[in-house]
């Protein structure tokens, strides 16, 4: 008489697991399509970073002098702002990308040297 109970326990144990793998896959399936969007974003708003440090370099190779203050660009959807200091004789380029929560920065040096050949260097991504 016990055998006909334990044709039910199998198939609700069976019926158990099956809706346990079930959901472990379509979890598995959100946090991945999370991370792709996140990969996503985040290469965007590094190229609009790069595209600002660029802007930059080309801006300071067509006028040396005008190494001062910040500007602000937009690229799609990405908001970026590019700043100018000196550091002796170096032009310092920094550069901030936002889009959304994503921020990206980077940081180079420029100058021209004794035989006026624009130079760049210590090209730096910020965390």
């Amino acid at each position: 008489m016990n055998q006909k109970g334990q044709a039910l326990i199998i198939l609700i144990v069976a019926i158990a697991l099956a809706l346990t793998i079930l959901t472990a896959a379509i979890t598995s399936s959100i946090v991945q399509g999370k991370n792709t969007s996140r990969n996503i974003f985040g290469r965007r708003v590094y190229y609009a970073a790069e595209t600002g440090v660029e802007y930059g370099l080309m801006k300071i190779m067509r006028d040396p002098g005008s190494c001062n203050g910040t500007e602000n660009l937009v690229t799609g959807q990405a908001n970026i702002t590019v700043s100018y200091s000196i550091s002796g004789s170096n032009c310092v380029i920094s550069v901030q990308a936002q889009e959304d929560t994503f921020v990206k920065k980077i940081t180079v040096e420029s100058s021209y040297d004794g035989n006026q050949i624009y130079n760049y260097c210590c090209w730096v991504e910020n965390p």
